[in-house]
């Protein structure tokens, strides 16, 4: 039988997963296409965070994920881009989905949602 994880194991594993991906991000850089679509549209990259990023995935835009800007909204991304991923070709998503996370601090059998997860990394990494 496999190793059963605690609510409060399985919250710190998904958190550290979500700051891994966002320092990841900040270190490394957000793609140019990206990047600049979202500064565009509002997102401050030194106050916001990737909380997913995949880049050429079959059968998806060249990039697509989630991110977390500095007003606490999630927003959900698909793009088109040329092959070195500096220009949108083709926006196929750009949608606010703050709405569809769970913020819930305390859910039964749970435990924390992963948007109360994604909030409580961006406000550490901001400060």
């Amino acid at each position: 039988m496999g190793l059963k994880l605690s609510v409060q194991e399985q919250n710190k594993i998904t958190e550290e997963a979500i700051r891994n991906c966002a320092v990841y991000w900040r270190k490394t850089g957000i793609p140019k296409a990206l990047k600049e679509y979202a500064e565009l549209n509002g997102v401050d990259w030194s106050k916001s965070i990737i909380l997913k990023l995949e880049i050429d995935f079959p059968g998806m835009g060249n990039l697509f994920g989630l991110l977390l800007n500095q007003n606490k909204k999630f927003l959900s991304f698909e793009f088109f881009t040329d092959k070195h991923f500096l220009i949108v070709e083709s926006l196929e998503e750009w949608m606010d989905v703050t709405s569809k996370q769970n913020m819930n601090t305390s859910n039964r059998g749970i435990g924390e949602g992963y948007g109360a997860l994604a909030l409580k990394v961006l406000q550490e990494l901001n400060t």
